[in-house]
C-alpha cells in the first residue's frame, strides 16, 4: 500500500516536471494571444467601429488559423512517439514532410480569407465596420501563406520537447507586436494612422519574424544539429502526409468544433450594434488568454504521453495526465475568482465606454464558469493527443457544442422560445453547457484510453 506522503512526492515531482514543460509553453502561447489582445486594445482606443471590426475580421482569422494549427499539430505526436523510440532518422524525415504539407495549405489559407471577406459583405453591419474590417484581414494572405510553414517547425520543436525557441520568439514577437501596433494604429515615425487595419500589418511583420527565427533555430541550434533538419531532403511522401493529416485533421475538426461556436457569435450578434460585439470581443480575449494556461498544460501533456508511450511505459502516461488534470482545475478555479473580482477593472482598461463595460462585466461571471470545464477539456483532449486519438475527441466536440447546445444557445439568445432573448448572455450559457459535456466525455474517454493501453502493454 502506497503511502500519502509517498503519493504527495510523487504528485509534487510529477507536477514539477509537468510545469517545467508547461511553463514556457504557456509563456509562449499567452504572448500570442496577448498579440490579439494588443489590437483589441490598441482598436478600442481608436472607436467603437475599430473594435467590432477587429472582433469580426479576428474571429475569421482564428477560425482559419486554429484549423491550420489543428492540422499541422497533427505532426507532433508523431515525431515525439519517434523520439520517444530514438528514431532520429525518422523525426528529420517527418519534419520534412510537415514543411512539404504547408505549401499547399498556405493557398489553401489565403482562399480561405477570401471567402471570410466575402462573407463579410454579406452581413448587417454598418459601412464602417466593414470597410475596417476588410482592410484588417487583407494583410492576413501575406500572413496566412507563411503560417502552416511556421507551426511545421513548432510542431517539430514540440514534438521533440524543446519548448524553448517557442517561448523565447513568442516572447519577443509579442514585444515587436506591441511597438508596430502603436506606430501603425495611431501613426508615428511618419507612418500614417491606419486604426484597426494597421493591426493586421504588424501582425504580418511579426510572422515573417517568426518564421525566420525558427529557420535559422534549425539551423544553429546545438541541440538540433544532430538531426540536420535540413539535410537529406526527403520528396514528398504520401503514405506520411497522409498519416499527418489522418492525425492532424481530426485534431482541427475538434478544434474547430470548440473555436468555430465562438467565431460565429459575433456574426449572429453583430446586428445587435458595435457596443455588444465591443463587450464580447474583450471577455473573449481576456478569456483566451486564461485558457493559455490549460492549453499550456495541454501541450506539455501531449508531448510527456507521446514520449511515455514511445518508450512503452504507459503507467507514466496515466499518471502524469492525473497530475495535469488536477492542476489545470486548480488554475481554473484561481482565474475564474480574479476574473469576478476584477471584471470591472478589465473591461475598464479595453474601452471607455459606459455601456461596453457594463456588458463586458456581466459576461466574466459567464467566462469564469466557462473556464472550469474548459480547462479539463483543453487537458483531457492534450493527453489524447499523446495516445494518438484524435477520432474520439471529435465526435465528442462535435456532439457537445453543435448537436447538444447550439440549438438551446441559439434559442436562448435570439427567440422567444425560453421567454425574452438573452442577446449575447445565451450564447455564452450555450458554450457553458457545451463545454461542461466536453469535459466529462473527454475524461471518461481518456480513462478508456489510457487503461487499454496498460492493458496491452501487460
Amino acid at each position: 500500500m502506497i503511502s500519502t506522503s509517498n503519493k504527495a512526492s510523487t504528485f509534487i515531482g510529477d507536477a514539477s516536471d509537468l510545469l517545467r514543460l508547461a511553463g514556457p509553453l504557456m509563456l509562449g502561447q499567452i504572448a500570442v494571444v496577448g498579440m490579439t489582445v494588443t489590437d483589441i486594445y490598441m482598436a478600442g482606443q481608436v472607436s467603437a467601429n475599430d473594435l467590432a471590426a477587429l472582433q469580426l475580421g479576428g474571429s475569421i482569422w482564428a477560425m482559419i488559423s486554429l484549423l491550420v494549427i489543428g492540422i499541422m499539430i497533427g505532426n507532433s505526436p508523431i515525431i515525439g512517439h519517434l523520439w520517444g523510440a530514438n528514431q532520429l532518422d525518422r523525426v528529420r524525415f517527418q519534419f520534412q514532410q510537415g514543411l512539404w504539407l504547408s505549401l499547399p495549405m498556405g493557398i489553401a489559407v489565403c482562399g480561405a480569407i477570401l471567402l471570410g471577406l466575402a462573407l463579410l459583405g454579406q452581413l448587417d453591419i454598418s459601412d464602417e465596420v466593414y470597410r475596417i474590417a476588410k482592410g484588417y484581414l487583407l494583410p492576413y494572405l501575406i500572413t496566412g501563406f507563411m503560417f502552416p510553414a511556421f507551426f511545421a517547425f513548432r510542431a517539430t520543436y514540440e514534438g521533440i520537447g524543446d519548448i524553448r525557441p517557442v517561448m523565447l520568439f513568442n516572447c519577443l514577437a509579442f514585444v515587436l507586436n506591441a511597438i508596430l501596433d502603436y506606430i501603425l494604429v495611431f501613426g508615428y515615425l511618419g507612418f500614417p494612422a491606419m486604426g484597426g487595419i494597421g493591426a493586421a500589418w504588424a501582425t504580418t511583420v511579426v510572422m515573417f519574424f517568426l518564421l525566420l527565427a525558427m529557420v535559422v533555430y534549425g539551423l544553429k541550434a546545438k541541440n538540433i544539429k544532430k538531426l540536420q533538419l535540413y539535410q537529406q531532403f526527403s520528396v514528398p511522401s504520401r503514405t506520411a502526409i497522409a498519416g499527418i493529416l489522418r492525425l492532424g485533421i481530426p485534431i482541427s475538426l475538434t478544434i474547430a468544433a470548440e473555436i468555430g461556436f465562438f467565431a460565429i457569435i459575433p456574426m449572429l450578434i453583430a446586428h445587435l450594434g458595435a457596443n455588444v460585439l465591443g463587450a464580447h470581443a474583450i471577455t473573449n480575449n481576456l478569456d483566451s488568454l486564461a485558457y493559455m494556461i490549460p492549453l499550456g498544460i495541454g501541450q506539455a501533456l501531449t508531448i510527456k504521453v507521446s514520449h511515455a508511450q514511445g518508450r512503452m511505459d504507459p503507467l507514466a502516461a496515466r499518471r502524469i495526465c492525473v497530475t495535469g488534470f488536477k492542476l489545470v482545475f486548480l488554475f481554473a478555479l484561481i482565474l475564474g475568482s480574479l476574473k469576478i473580482l476584477l471584471r470591472y477593472d478589465f473591461a475598464a482598461i479595453f474601452s471607455p465606454v459606459a455601456e461596453v463595460q457594463v456588458i463586458a462585466a456581466s459576461l466574466f461571471f459567464f467566462s469564469a464558469a466557462l473556464g472550469c470545464f474548459d480547462s479539463l477539456q483543453m487537458s483531457c483532449s492534450g493527453a489524447l493527443r499523446g495516445y494518438k486519438d484524435a477520432r474520439g475527441p471529435l465526435v465528442i466536440q462535435v456532439i457537445a457544442f453543435w448537436v447538444i447546445a447550439f440549438p438551446i444557445a441559439y434559442s436562448l439568445a435570439l427567440t422567444d422560445f425560453w421567454g425574452e432573448p438573452m442577446g449575447v448572455y445565451g450564447f455564452w450559457a450555450g458554450l457553458i453547457i457545451a463545454s461542461s459535456i466536453a469535459s466529462l466525455s473527454m475524461l471518461y474517454r481518456w480513462n478508456l484510453v489510457s487503461k487499454a493501453k496498460i492493458a496491452k502493454a501487460a
